[in-house]
């Protein structure tokens, strides 16, 4: 990739973004890019179950996850903010739901993992010829 084509990308809108719900408390929505409007619609959320997290290291993990979602490889670093593990599981869900979910979990090297998070998004999302536009 040479410098044109790196600069072009960061022009360009992202596919995912999210933002702060607010009307619910310790909540994020997660918008996809339709291209036909150029615009973004929901597609999912994030809950923070474990309310006693720090705002910062929320904050963190989010933009983390939307890049990971955009197909970023570099990410925020906020290990001087938490020693936990991140660990998720993904829910096996009924053919007939419309929504997948995973649980995020965050392990302090004691005792059991605690359940931290739950992510929400809409089937098809990722499966392009699924994707809505």
């Amino acid at each position: 990739m040479d410098f044109n084509d790196s600069f072009n990308e960061e022009g360009r809108k992202p596919r995912f973004i999210s933002k702060h719900n607010p009307l619910v408390p310790h909540s994020w929505q997660i918008f996809a890019l339709v291209d036909d409007r150029n615009d973004y619609e929901p597609v999912g959320d994030y809950t923070l179950l474990d309310t006693g997290e720090a705002f910062d290291i929320t904050e963190k993990k989010i933009i983390n996850l939307v890049a990971l979602m955009n197909g970023k490889k570099r990410l925020v670093d906020f290990t001087n903010l938490t020693t936990a593990r991140v660990l998720y599981n993904i829910i096996l869900d009924t053919s007939d739901s419309e929504q997948q979910k995973i649980v995020f979990r965050t392990y302090d090297g004691q005792g059991v993992s605690k359940e931290n998070a739950i992510l929400t998004i809409n089937k098809g999302v990722f499966d392009d010829s699924e994707k809505s536009g």
